[in-house]
C-alpha cells in the first residue's frame, strides 16, 4: 500500500474515531457539569495537565525510537526491529517507575496548586490524584509496542483500538455518573476499564505484529544507541519546552485564578480540541509517511510534499480559528448558560495561540520526520523559559488574560526563530520563502476573519437559534470563498487540488 493510501486510511479511520469521540465528550461533559459542577471540572482539567507535565519524564524516547524504526521496517531488518523493541520495552518501563515516584512525590503541595475547590478536602484531593497517576503510570507499560505500528504507517489500528476503548468507557461513566453522581466512582470506573483495554491491547498487538511478541536477547550495542541518545540529547530540551508551554497554563490559572476558571475554560478547550482531533488525524497520518519519504525520496521531492501540506494546514487551521471566535461563545451560551463565558480578551488570544501552533503543524511533522533534534533544542528552551517567566508575571497583573500572553510572546519565539535554524537542514533552501508564505497566510486569516466577523455580529446581537444556524452558514462559506478567490492561481493550490484529483481516479479504478 503506498504511502498516499496509507494517510488516506489513518485518516479516514482517525475521522470516525473522533467523531464518536466528539459526541461522547460532549454528553459526558454535559452530564458531568449537570451533577458535578465547575468545581470537579477544574479539578478534572488541572490534574490532567498537572500528570501531563510528568510525561517530561519520557525525555523524547518515543520520538527518537520511533524515528529509528523507520528506517529498519522500510528494509525489513527483522534483528535491529527486535533491539529496539528490547531497548524501547526497558527504557519506558523505567519511564513508568520514574513517573510515580515523582508523581508520589507533588502529593504534599496539592493544597498550593488546586485555589477555590472549597467543597473538596485535602484527602478528596490526594485520592483523586493518586487515580490520576495510576492511569498515567500503567499506560508506559503499553505504548512502547505503538511505535512498530507508527513505522509501518498503520495508525489507524491504533484509533480503531482507541475508539473502541473511549465508546465503552465514556458510556459506562455517563451511566455510573447519573446513577450515583460521584466523582471517585466516575475516575474508578475509567482506570479499571483503561486497565483492562491495555491488557487486551497489547495482546492483540502481539498477533498482529508477532515480532512484538518474539523473545529475543538480541541488544543495540553502544554504538547503535549513539544516534539515539544524540536524538534524545535534543529532545530532551524539546520536551521540557512542551511540558512548560503546553501544560503549565492551568497549573497557572488555577494558582492565581482559581480552579473553577480551568473548569470554564475547559468547556471551550473541549469545543477547540474536539473540532481540531479531526484536523491533527489528517496531520498525524502522514507523519510517518515524512519518515518514509526521508529515507527514500529527493529533498525536492521532501518540500514539494511539505509546501502542500502548509497550504493545506494554513486553509484548515484559518478556516477553524475563525470559526472558534465567531461561534464558541454563542454555542456555550445555548448549551449551558451566558454564566460559563470568559472574557472575550483571553478567548481572542487564546484562538491566536490555535492558530499558531496549528500553523506550525506541518513545519513540526517535517521536522520530526528529518531528525537530528539538538538543531533548534535551544530556541525550544528559549520558548519554554519565556512562557513561564511572562505568564507568571503577567497573571500577576492581569489576570486570565496575563496568562495567556504570556503563552502567545512564547509561541511567537518559536514560529519566527525556529525555520531560520532548521529550514535549510530540512530543504536545502532559505528560510525567507516560508515567512513570506507564513505572513501571507496570517494577513489572509485576520481579513477573512475580519470580514466573516462584521457580518455575523448583526445575526447574532439577539442570539436566537435561527440566527446561530444563520451565522454557521455564513462563517462555512464566507473564509473559504475569500481563500479560494486570493490562492487558487497558487502553485501550492494547483498541486494540492491535482493530487486529490488523483487520489480520487485511483480509487475510482479500484488501485
Amino acid at each position: 500500500m503506498t504511502r498516499t493510501k496509507l494517510a488516506i486510511k489513518n485518516t479516514a479511520v482517525g475521522i470516525l474515531s473522533k467523531a464518536t469521540a466528539l459526541i461522547l465528550g460532549f454528553v459526558s461533559r454535559t452530564v458531568f457539569i449537570h451533577f458535578l459542577g465547575n468545581e470537579y471540572l477544574g479539578v478534572n482539567g488541572l490534574y490532567t495537565e498537572v500528570l501531563s507535565i510528568l510525561s517530561f519524564a519520557e525525555l523524547g524516547f518515543g520520538t527518537a525510537l520511533t524515528y529509528a524504526m523507520y528506517k529498519p521496517v522500510a528494509q525489513n531488518d527483522t534483528d535491529t526491529i527486535l533491539k529496539l523493541i528490547n531497548y524501547y520495552k526497558k527504557i519506558y518501563r523505567l519511564i513508568a517507575c520514574i513517573v510515580a515516584g515523582l508523581g508520589l512525590s507533588i502529593l504534599p503541595f496539592l493544597q498550593h496548586v488546586v485555589k477555590g475547590a472549597d467543597l473538596l478536602t485535602l484527602h478528596d484531593l490526594r485520592l483523586y490524584y493518586i487515580i490520576f497517576l495510576f492511569n498515567t503510570v500503567t499506560s508506559y507499560f503499553v505504548t512502547y509496542k505503538y511505535s512498530i505500528v507508527n513505522a509501518h504507517q498503520k495508525n489507524y489500528i491504533i484509533t480503531n483500538m482507541e475508539m473502541i476503548v473511549q465508546f465503552v468507557t465514556s458510556s459506562i461513566q455517563i451511566i455510573f455518573l447519573v446513577v450515583f453522581k460521584s466523582f471517585l466512582i466516575y475516575l474508578l470506573t475509567q482506570s479499571i476499564l483503561l486497565l483492562c483495554s491495555r491488557f487486551f491491547i497489547s495482546r492483540y498487538l502481539n498477533k498482529r505484529f508477532p515480532i512484538l511478541a518474539q523473545k529475543s536477547n538480541l541488544v543495540l550495542s553502544n554504538q547503535e544507541k549513539a544516534p539515539i541518545i544524540q536524538n534524545v540529547k535534543g529532545l530532551i530540551v524539546h520536551q521540557f519546552a512542551s511540558v512548560a508551554v503546553h501544560s503549565t497554563d492551568n497549573i497557572i490559572i488555577s494558582s492565581f485564578c482559581g480552579v473553577i476558571v480551568v473548569g470554564l475554560i475547559s468547556n471551550y478547550t473541549l469545543l477547540i480540541n474536539s473540532v481540531l482531533a479531526f484536523v491533527v488525524i489528517l496531520f498525524n497520518s502522514v507523519t510517518s509517511g515524512f519518515g518514509n519519504m526521508v529515507a527514500s525520496s529527493s529533498t525536492e521531492n521532501y518540500r514539494k510534499t511539505f509546501l502542500e501540506l502548509n497550504f493545506l494546514n494554513f486553509w484548515i487551521y484559518g478556516f477553524c480559528c475563525i470559526a472558534f471566535f465567531i461561534l464558541i461563545p454563542p454555542f456555550i451560551t445555548f448549551w449551558i448558560g451566558k454564566e460559563n463565558l470568559i472574557d472575550t480578551a483571553s478567548f481572542l488570544l487564546i484562538i491566536i495561540n490555535c492558530y499558531l501552533v496549528g500553523q506550525s503543524t506541518a513545519y513540526n511533522n517535517t521536522r520530526i520526520a528529518k531528525g537530528d533534534f539538538s538543531r533548534d533544542k535551544w530556541i525550544a528552551f528559549s520558548q519554554a523559559v519565556v512562557n513561564l517567566i511572562v505568564s507568571i508575571i503577567c497573571a500577576k497583573t492581569f489576570g486570565l488574560i496575563g496568562v495567556y500572553m504570556g503563552t502567545i510572546v512564547s509561541r511567537m519565539v518559536f514560529v519566527i526563530w525556529r525555520p531560520r535554524s532548521t529550514y535549510r537542514f530540512l530543504f536545502e533552501r532559505s528560510c525567507l520563502e516560508y515567512y513570506i508564505r507564513l505572513a501571507v497566510y496570517f494577513v489572509a486569516v485576520v481579513c477573512a476573519g475580519g470580514i466573516t466577523y462584521l457580518c455575523t455580529q448583526p445575526i447574532l446581537k439577539q442570539l436566537t437559534f435561527g440566527g446561530f444556524l444563520l451565522s454557521c452558514g455564513a462563517v462555512a462559506l464566507l473564509p473559504n470563498l475569500l481563500f479560494l478567490i486570493v490562492f487558487h492561481r497558487t502553485k501550492e493550490f494547483r498541486d494540492l487540488l491535482h493530487r486529490v484529483k488523483s487520489i480520487v481516479t485511483e480509487r475510482r479504478n479500484g488501485e
